[in-house]
């Protein structure tokens, strides 16, 4: 039995019947060939058998003033396992619909907090693989790298591994310092007081920024502008929509511009949420701010738990043009990254921990409603990179459902996978009724850019505009219900 981590825990104390704080994350694959009907009935039998890994193992215990812990169990997976079928002709709108119907209700307390979804019957001969975990249990880095693991980089390795399979561990590396982690933790409390003169240092320097002694470099809690992306959940109701951009696209922006592309991703993210603010009469009156979540994750750690920071991004002004708001999005992301490097990971935590709290007061005290601290989430993950396999079957797509988070009804991820960036939007439908519009409108954004940056296109990826056209024919179906 271990105990949470106060990061952990926090997800689990955010959590409400409208606030779901589980991740998602659906794979889609192509049947090989001469299996077509053999293939998910021994998958699923596969994924129903053999022993389970943590943290898919471990069920939460409640011990006494709120803390909780994790105990070993074993994980009945007829449970969490399920297997659907969708009616032909298994559109992607189908899947959309299916997958934003399962991923509203909270997962059961009482059970290893994690099911996964076998979705077969798509069009073009495809599968998905949908997995939904609770954020207490491991964090985004933490579910690729695990994702990373079960699926295979060879068409002829025929093994069906899933995400809670025990895989054969890496030799792990030791923290820099060569210390055993309770060194580590012997070490860090007795820096402790260093520790705190750099958090006075931090907030001294806010504090400088507020009262105008020198310019602002970062955002302060409670100083975001409201917009209609601060309309937080009245329900679970969650609407989805996702698009693709070339990574090697992306990186000739970068190049071009002499940014990176975290920032060009950003900028795009930004330009399109003003774009669709002015569509909707309620234009923003100064830049919004993103919480960007980063992760702290050292090679050779475990994936479970979180290993993550975050930090307050200002991002372009409302009017600016996409050149200029991309020099802005890149001084702010630099200017922040320096500073968060100067600091240690535990300062790092305990100030996202100070911003997820800030961010949940506009959700329970009417006082601070129109003060929140954030527009909406960002975040940027690496994966795997170059063509992936289940048993033989090649996986065709990656998208994820990002949670919403309190304070705001947005969040925009995206992931690098297989040279393709994955862009996912989450929101409740009172901040972003047409997550597709939204999306549409990044990729307005990407065309404006390329002539803006006299970057040639490379070459176009078909598949991208067919998915583009799909959903644009599908949008009344994916602005419906979500579960």
């Amino acid at each position: 039995m271990s105990k949470l981590s106060p990061v952990d825990l926090s997800f689990l104390l955010l959590e409400a019947p409208n606030r779901p704080m589980h991740m998602t994350a659906f794979q889609q694959f192509r049947l090989p060939a001469g299996q077509k009907k053999t293939f998910i009935p021994k998958l699923l039998a596969a994924y129903r058998g053999g022993p389970v890994a943590k943290p898919f193992n471990q069920k939460l215990k409640w011990l006494d003033k709120g803390v909780a812990s994790w105990e070993t169990v074993e994980p009945d997976l007829r449970y969490h396992v399920r297997h659907l079928a969708v009616p032909p002709p298994g559109s992607a709108a189908q899947l959309t619909e299916i997958v934003s119907f399962l991923n509203g209700p909270l997962l059961d307390r009482g059970r290893p907090l994690w099911e996964c979804y076998i979705i077969e019957g798509l069009e073009d001969d495809q599968f998905a693989i949908m997995v939904r975990v609770h954020h207490a249990m491991i964090d985004g880095m933490g579910a690729l790298k695990l994702f990373d693991q079960y699926i295979s980089r060879s068409p002829s390795d025929k093994s069906m591994n899933a995400l809670w399979t025990p895989m054969e561990a890496p030799a792990s590396r030791r923290p820099r310092s060569g210390k055993a982690p309770s060194q580590s933790l012997v070490s860090r409390l007795t820096k402790l007081p260093t520790d705190l003169l750099q958090i006075g240092a931090g907030f001294a320097e806010l504090g400088a920024q507020n009262l105008r002694l020198k310019p602002a470099s970062s955002s302060l809690p409670f100083s975001a502008s409201k917009t209609l992306f601060n309309n937080t959940a009245t329900s679970s109701e969650r609407r989805y929509s996702s698009c693709e951009i070339p990574l090697a696209q992306a990186k000739a922006l970068a190049k071009a511009t002499g940014t990176t592309v975290n920032d060009i991703v950003m900028t795009l993210i930004d330009h399109a949420l003003h774009a669709y603010l002015r569509e909707h009469q309620a234009s923003a009156k100064a830049p919004l701010v993103a919480l960007m979540a980063m992760s702290v994750r050292q090679e050779g750690q475990e994936a479970s738990g979180n290993q993550a920071a975050a930090e307050l991004v200002p991002m372009g002004k409302p009017d600016a043009g996409l050149a200029e708001r991309l020099q802005q999005v890149h001084t702010a992301t630099d200017k922040i990254k320096q500073d968060s490097a100067r600091l240690p990971v535990a300062v790092r935590q305990l100030y996202a921990m100070l911003l997820f709290g800030s961010t949940t007061l506009p959700d329970i005290a009417a006082a601070f409603k129109a003060l929140p601290s954030i527009n909406l989430v960002i975040s940027n993950m690496r994966g795997p990179q170059g063509q992936r396999y289940l048993a033989g079957a090649r996986m065709t797509a990656f998208q994820g459902c990002p949670i919403v988070p309190p304070g705001a009804g947005l969040n925009v991820s995206f992931v690098s996978i297989n040279e393709e960036i994955c862009l996912g939007v989450g929101a409740t439908p009172e901040a972003v009724a047409d997550p597709v519009r939204l999306t549409d409108l990044i990729m307005e954004a990407l065309r404006e850019l390329e002539k803006t940056a006299g970057v040639n296109k490379p070459t176009s990826r078909a598949k991208t505009k067919a998915k583009t056209k799909a959903k644009a024919k599908a949008k009344s179906k994916t602005r419906r219900k979500a579960g």
